[in-house]
């Protein structure tokens, strides 16, 4: 099995929705702060397909709370 390359958090309150990505260094590889407008399942599919673009090829561990 391949190591975690990626670590994703991923906090969803009830205006916001906030997100880092942390490299395996522990580097900041990603970052956002939007609103959701109460469309939070599609604004989080939304971050995490801009997250899958942009840093791509890789394993990762993701972490939700709210």
């Amino acid at each position: 099995m391949r190591g975690i390359d990626l670590k994703i958090g991923l906090d969803i309150g009830s205006t916001t929705i906030k997100c880092v990505v942390l490299g395996d260094e522990g580097e900041i590889v990603y970052q956002s702060y939007e609103r959701h407008y109460s469309h939070i399942v599609g604004k989080a599919a939304e971050v995490l397909r801009r997250i899958e673009q942009e840093v791509t090829g890789r394993h990762a561990l993701l972490a939700i709370s709210g």
